[in-house]
C-alpha cells in the first residue's frame, strides 16, 4: 500500500497540473473570441472576390483566343494542360499538441489521401509543425514538400497566407499541377471541428450561386487586366480564410482538450483524496489496536 507521502505528492502533482490545463483553457478562450472575429469577417470578402472573377471570367472566354493556342480558360484555372500524375497537397495542422484528436485526424486523411495516390509525384505544402514533421518522417519517394511554414498560429496575418498562396500557384503552373488538394480541419463551432478535404486548384467556379443577378461594369484598363490581377489575390485570399478557419478550429479544440482534462484531474484528486483518508485511518487503526495489544500485555 502506498505511503501517505506518496499519496500526498501525487494530488499535489495532479493538482499543479490542472492548473496548467486550466490555463491553457482560459488562454484559448481568450484567443478564440479574436480568431472568430477574424475569421468572420474574412469570408464575405472571399466570397464577393469570387463573384467578381466569375464577372469577369464570363466575358473573356468569349473573346478571341490567344495565339499560342491556350485558351484563356486553360491560363486561368480550369487547367487543361497540367499533368494528372502531377498532383499538389496543401496540409494545415497545428503547431502544438494538447488539441485532442485535432491533428491525428487531419494525419490519418492525408496518410489515406498518399495511399490512395502513391503512383503519383506529389509536391505538399505544410503548414502546421505537426504537419511538416509527420510529412517529413515519410519516406516516399516521389513526395516533394514544396513549402512548409511552421510556428505562425494562433497569430495568423494576411502575409501567411500571401506567401503560401505564391508558392501553391507558382509550384501549380512550373511544375503544371493536374490538380492542388487541401486538406484541414474547419471551424463548425466551439464544440466541433470539421474535417475538409477539397480541390482548391483548378478553381470550382460552378460553387457559386447561379441565381444572382449578373453585374454589368466598364472596366479600365480592361478586363483582361484586371482578369490577371483579381485571381491571385482570390486565391490568397482564400488561403487567408482556410488559415482562420484552421486558427479557431485549433484553439477551440485546445479549449475543450483542456477542459476535459481538467476535469479528470479533479476526479483523480478527489479519488485521491478518498484514498489518502482510507490509509490514515487504517494506519490510526492500527496504531490503536498497537495500544490495545501493549495494555493487555502489561496487564497480563
Amino acid at each position: 500500500m502506498e505511503s501517505l507521502r506518496d499519496i500526498r505528492q501525487n494530488i499535489k502533482a495532479i493538482k499543479s497540473t490542472q492548473q496548467i490545463m486550466q490555463t491553457m483553457k482560459m488562454i484559448s478562450s481568450a484567443r478564440i473570441r479574436r480568431a472568430q472575429e477574424a475569421m468572420e469577417a474574412a469570408r464575405p470578402f472571399a466570397k464577393k472576390m469570387l463573384e467578381m472573377v466569375d464577372d469577369l471570367k464570363q466575358d473573356i472566354l468569349a473573346m478571341p483566343q490567344p495565339d499560342e493556342g491556350e485558351s484563356w480558360e486553360g491560363r486561368f484555372f480550369v487547367n487543361k494542360t497540367g499533368d494528372p500524375r502531377k498532383i499538389g497537397l496543401l496540409v494545415i495542422t497545428g503547431d502544438k499538441g494538447l488539441a485532442g484528436s485535432f491533428n491525428a485526424v487531419i494525419l490519418r486523411s492525408v496518410l489515406q489521401f498518399l495511399k490512395e495516390h502513391k503512383d503519383k509525384e506529389i509536391f505538399v505544402f505544410a503548414v502546421g509543425k505537426k504537419g511538416r514533421d509527420f510529412l517529413a518522417r515519410l519516406k516516399m519517394p516521389r513526395l516533394h514538400l514544396a513549402y512548409e511554414s511552421v510556428g505562425i498560429f494562433p497569430k495568423v496575418s494576411y502575409a501567411h497566407a500571401e506567401l503560401l498562396g505564391e508558392a501553391v500557384l507558382k509550384t501549380f503552373f512550373e511544375q503544371k499541377l493536374g490538380s492542388v488538394t487541401l486538406i484541414y480541419n474547419d471551424f463548425k463551432s466551439l464544440a466541433s471541428q470539421n474535417l475538409v478535404e477539397q480541390k482548391i486548384l483548378p478553381f470550382d467556379f460552378e460553387a457559386i450561386a447561379q441565381d444572382r443577378e449578373e453585374s454589368d461594369f466598364l472596366f479600365e484598363p480592361g478586363m483582361l487586366e484586371i482578369f490577371k490581377q483579381l485571381v491571385p489575390r482570390l486565391f490568397k485570399a482564400n488561403m487567408y480564410r482556410f488559415l482562420l478557419e484552421s486558427q479557431a478550429a485549433n484553439l477551440a479544440a485546445t479549449m475543450n482538450a483542456m477542459d476535459a482534462a481538467s476535469k479528470n484531474a479533479g476526479e483523480l484528486v478527489t479519488a485521491l483524496g478518498v484514498k489518502l483518508n482510507k490509509v490514515r485511518q487504517a494506519g490510526i487503526t492500527n496504531e490503536i489496536l498497537d495500544i490495545v495489544n501493549g495494555a493487555e500485555a502489561l496487564n497480563s
